[in-house]
């Protein structure tokens, strides 16, 4: 999508906007509340966590933190109570045309009592995959793959879970002592996955990065900042994961090199094929894995190649606020020249308003990795 198609989607992009709501409550149209420096910070393998703020809403007489709605008040610090729902929605224009950007929970309330100053409070929280990161446990399961056991993992938090088929089928998956959070984030790296929550989703699957590019801008129109990195450092041309199966005790080893990652550009080289071309050989990195089978070895190898290709190319950027910036998405940057004019895939997204207007803060990596 172009920024003028944007443009047309958002009004010229006047007016931003905004909703937060809390315990199903709209704050400012339901509770006439202010509420300033909003951020949604969005990852991928990670929860999404929010922020804002509400100033002037302490009652000096009262001595306490109240939302007044005609003759009803309401105690803030109850309805902003650990694990109170929170949804926010970020655009431009009507609130009923807004994108929601984050489901979650409240972790933290604080606030300050500051000479000659009327306190504020800071409510901030994470997504609801927050609720796998408290508490170990340990459990196996048989015969079965890595997307099968996320979906389980998932199924608690209440998010729908969308999960992609992975391979290979594992004799044996095991859980030890870890979070579900933690146990989760090391089934995905081994299947050279990702996972995220977004609006009642939670996804695991591949990285969307053989898709085209979902938005496209250039600097100078849209894009405001961009600052590229590009860097040889730990590309390896070739990976080998050596490991002795835990069931029949034959040696095993897996292998992937470079080629086998996945969304490649066009013509485009990988990190792994610049470094084999820089240094005029062929670097190996060779890695211990536990791994039960051939194809497990084969499937691990691939995934510490991918992990290492998208270290080739990272980039800061800078955006005017575009709630269509997410995490895995493809995006074009333009108007920078050759090598920066590409397609790169987003890993990270951080939406945020304040006085200052609405911008988007994002990080994108190579789409080989």
């Amino acid at each position: 999508m172009s920024l003028e198609a944007l443009e047309a989607r958002h009004g010229a992009f006047y007016a931003p906007t905004f909703t937060v709501k809390v315990a199903g409550l709209d704050l400012m149209r339901d509770l006439y509340l202010t509420v300033s420096g909003v951020d949604v910070d969005l990852k991928q393998r990670a929860a999404g966590r929010f922020s804002f703020r509400v100033p002037n809403a302490y009652d000096w007489e009262q001595r306490a933190f109240l939302a007044k709605e005609n003759e009803r008040r309401t105690d803030l610090l109850e309805l902003f109570s650990f694990g109170s729902s929170v949804e926010i929605a970020m655009g431009y224009g009507e609130p009923s045309r807004l994108t929601t950007l984050l489901t979650g929970i409240v972790t933290e309330v604080s606030t300050s009592f500051a000479e000659s100053a009327t306190p504020e409070l800071t409510v901030s929280g994470f997504d609801r995959l927050y609720a796998l990161s408290h508490g170990q446990r340990s459990r196996n399961w048989e015969n079965t793959r890595d997307s099968d056991v996320a979906a389980e993992v998932i199924r608690p938090t209440g998010l729908r879970a969308d999960v992609r088929r992975t391979e290979p089928e594992r004799p044996r998956i095991d859980q030890s002592q870890e979070s579900d959070l933690a146990f989760l984030l090391k089934l995905a790296k081994r299947s050279g996955a990702i996972f995220h929550a977004d609006a009642g989703r939670a996804y695991f699957g591949p990285r969307q990065n053989r898709a085209s590019a979902r938005l496209e801008l250039a600097w100078g129109k849209g894009l405001l900042t961009f600052s590229p990195e590009l860097n040889l450092a730990g590309q390896a041309e070739r990976v080998e994961v050596r490991s002795r199966s835990a069931l029949t005790g034959e040696e095993l080893v897996g292998r992937a090199q470079a080629g086998d990652e996945s969304g490649r550009e066009g013509s485009q080289q990988s990190g792994a094929e610049r470094v084999a071309s820089a240094l005029n050989s062929n670097p190996t990195l060779c890695v211990r894995g536990s791994v039960h089978s051939q194809a497990e070895a084969d499937e691990l190898a691939r995934s510490v190649l991918e992990e290492r290709a998208q270290s080739f190319v990272k980039g800061d950027c800078e955006s005017i606020g575009l709630p269509e910036i997410v995490p895995d998405i493809n995006i074009a940057l333009t108007g920078m020249g050759q090598p920066f004019s590409r397609t790169y895939y987003v890993n990270a997204a951080t939406h945020q308003i304040t006085g200052g207007g609405y911008r988007t803060r994002f990080t994108v990596e190579d789409t080989t990795a």
